[in-house]
């Protein structure tokens, strides 16, 4: 059995981390941008929570977005969840 070296795991470790944020990163621009689409502008406050939301909630939104029509669903949304 090979045994990797300290330095190397952690450069793995890094490595997945950054990997996983850029994952997260491409959902919630993703589901910005299917907002926008469906709702127009979104106002910066609301953009922070969205991108405040754990990856299971924006996954949540995602789907939701579909029944929104107005601003005001999208804000009586993140205030329920």
């Amino acid at each position: 059995m090979v045994q990797l070296s300290p330095l190397y795991l952690k450069r793995i470790q890094a490595a997945t981390q950054q990997g996983i944020e850029q994952g997260i990163e491409r959902e919630v621009s993703l589901v910005m941008r299917l907002l926008r689409r469906r709702l127009g502008t979104i106002a910066p406050e609301i953009e922070e929570r969205i991108r405040g939301l754990s990856v299971d909630r924006v996954e949540d939104l995602g789907e939701a977005l579909l029944d929104f029509e107005n601003d005001g669903d999208l804000r009586r949304w993140l205030d329920l969840h």
